[in-house]
């Protein structure tokens, strides 16, 4: 190869590159937080999946940053990357989708950007999603063993106190840890002619109210005039802080994670049944299976969860064997009483009171 067209190579690459890292920043800095408004842990999930497809043709192929180019994304590289991270890093098929799905979203948007990139997309969206090897299924507690992770606050303190009250508003309103520590004094609506909601900041800046009834008001009652001053409408004020430099910061998960593992562990103690750590996300799940074993529809849980799809929230449609087991039972002892089976519940009946408990309303 003669000089010149040596150097019109090198070029070249160099310039695919430049192109690279332009998209790459565009979409990660402009497109996902500004135009779709996604939120920083979402934002995080695409650069996580791009940061470990340059990983992989580093390791893999011995390509580093700087050489990276829309040349080398050809479906083929890109089901060897799937497969990398399926056999060397033990990823499950739930996490190849989402690294899949990252990477197909990118591609869309370069796409769009530049129609000669439309064939990596159309590439990639000819690799079929991975399968689950069994039926999903999520952690949760049962009403037994919130009863006892309720108790696990020692409510002589203040941490305590106000440990008890995060679990609780956090079960009632289903919100995700973020979302739950993102709520300031502000997001509180009080309402005299109705019940107290909970105005919630959900993904893509969606909100959502939650109502807040019996019991659960009497603890924000107790919370805000111990940890507020009792003060609410219109207060910037987080509504769950820490003390840094005597001066209250947004608490973070990493507090919520810690406590909660304390409690679990004390919990395993007294019931070997118990699980030894449990996370945040495990109240969300126990009060969304709470739901549907009652036989509130999907498509209410759904919107309970802010969730922006009813096939997001399908997971918890499953039957474990408790759940059988108190189906037989029921049925059995309906036979033996009647001679008749349970006519299914039509929650028709009980409109209003399902809308009100979903925010709806």
């Amino acid at each position: 190869m003669s000089t010149f067209f040596l150097r019109y190579a090198m070029r070249r690459n160099k310039n695919e590159s430049v192109r690279f890292f332009c998209m790459v920043d565009k979409f990660l800095n402009d497109y996902l937080p500004l135009k779709r408004t996604f939120s920083e842990n979402t934002i995080n999930s695409y650069r996580m999946a791009l940061q470990l497809l340059r990983n992989f043709f580093l390791e893999q192929k011995n390509i580093d940053f700087t050489g990276l180019q829309f040349s080398l994304l050809s479906r083929e590289n890109i089901y060897d990357f799937l497969m990398w991270l399926k056999e060397e890093k033990g990823n499950k098929p739930s996490t190849l989708n989402q690294r899949m799905a990252a990477i197909k979203s990118f591609l869309s948007y370069c796409s769009e950007e530049d129609m000669e990139l439309t064939r990596y997309y159309l590439g990639v969206c000819s690799i079929h999603q991975f399968k689950e090897s069994q039926k999903r299924t999520v952690d949760y507690l049962k009403e037994h063993q919130l009863k006892m992770l309720f108790q696990m606050p020692l409510t002589k303190t203040k941490k305590g106190r106000r440990n008890l009250f995060l679990m609780i508003l956090m079960y009632e309103t289903g919100a995700r840890i973020q979302e739950l520590l993102d709520l300031r004094l502000r997001s509180i609506i009080w309402n005299k002619k109705t019940n107290i909601q909970i105005r919630i900041q959900g993904k893509g800046k969606k909100q959502r109210l939650v109502p807040l009834l019996g019991k659960t008001v009497e603890h924000l009652d107790a919370y805000l005039e111990e940890f507020h001053d009792g003060r609410s409408m219109a207060n910037d004020e987080y509504l769950f802080f820490t003390i840094h430099k005597k001066k209250k910061t947004q608490m973070q998960q990493g507090t919520v994670d810690s406590f909660l593992k304390i409690y679990s562990r004390a919990a395993s103690e007294i019931d070997p049944l118990f699980p030894e750590s449990i996370h945040a996300h495990m109240l969300r799940h126990s009060v969304a299976m709470a739901m549907y074993k009652k036989g509130i529809p999907i498509s209410y849980i759904r919107d309970f969860l802010g969730h922006t799809s009813v096939e997001t929230t399908s997971v918890y449609a499953y039957a474990d064997d408790l759940t059988i087991c108190e189906a037989l039972e029921k049925v059995s002892s309906s036979i033996e009483a009647t001679g008749q089976t349970i006519k299914k519940k039509n929650w028709k009946e009980d409109e209003k009171l399902l809308l009100t408990l979903c925010g709806l309303k």
